[in-house]
């Protein structure tokens, strides 16, 4: 629906491609822990996450907190004139166990979806807020970068005022399974990268429980 005007759409043709989904072996730890906090908890999802994926980026930066533009923002120079945003969204599962309950997935689409700004007011404006979180973090003795540094911040400013931006939203929820999603997760997801696709041009990853 549209302000007055209702659009009839057929969401069986939206649904996600399961074939496409990662499962990443959480063994050891607390499905309903999902921040690593100011002193990096390894036994959460956010590290977990991390840990996979800090490889495929030359930036990664725990933006978990009030305010975020995702729980981890990452940036990668993929060619001397493009760069690659991804912002990567955690969620705890539901009574803190693997199952088919679509509530895993409600709050973690929203913040998909509303996050797409960040790509549209660009990585300079991106980079400047990051800069000042990560301020704020310092006084404290704490870094919210766990790849890259601050002078790479700066450096990727710079830069993104004459490269291409690729980007990429990934969504992880270890509550649910692969080869374990009901039509309905599978519509929800799948609308979600209809909304990430149209608006951004970007890409949608969904990483779950093995």
């Amino acid at each position: 629906s549209y302000n007055c005007y209702h659009i009839p759409t057929n969401l069986s043709a939206f649904t996600f491609d399961e074939a496409k989904i990662e499962a990443f072996d959480w063994k050891g730890i607390d499905l309903t822990a999902e921040s690593m906090g100011k002193d990096q908890d390894p036994k959460t999802i956010q590290f977990r996450v991390y840990e996979r994926i800090r490889d495929e980026h030359d930036l990664v930066f725990n933006d978990d907190d009030k305010g975020e533009a995702a729980d981890l923002v990452c940036i990668k120079e993929t060619s001397p004139d493009t760069l690659k945003l991804t912002l990567v969204h955690c969620k705890g599962a539901h009574e803190g166990r693997v199952s088919k309950d679509i509530r895993n997935f409600y709050t973690l689409c929203g913040q998909a979806q509303k996050s797409v700004i960040v790509k549209h007011l660009g990585i300079p404006a991106l980079i400047q807020n990051l800069i000042r979180r990560e301020d704020r973090w310092r006084e404290q003795g704490k870094t919210r970068i766990l790849k890259g540094d601050r002078k790479l911040l700066s450096t990727l400013s710079e830069k993104s005022r004459r490269s291409k931006l690729e980007f990429e939203m990934i969504l992880v929820q270890p509550g649910a399974s692969t080869g374990a999603l009901t039509d309905d997760i599978s519509r929800l997801l799948g609308t979600t990268e209809l909304f990430v696709k149209k608006t951004t041009q970007g890409t949608l990853r969904v990483i779950l429980s093995e």
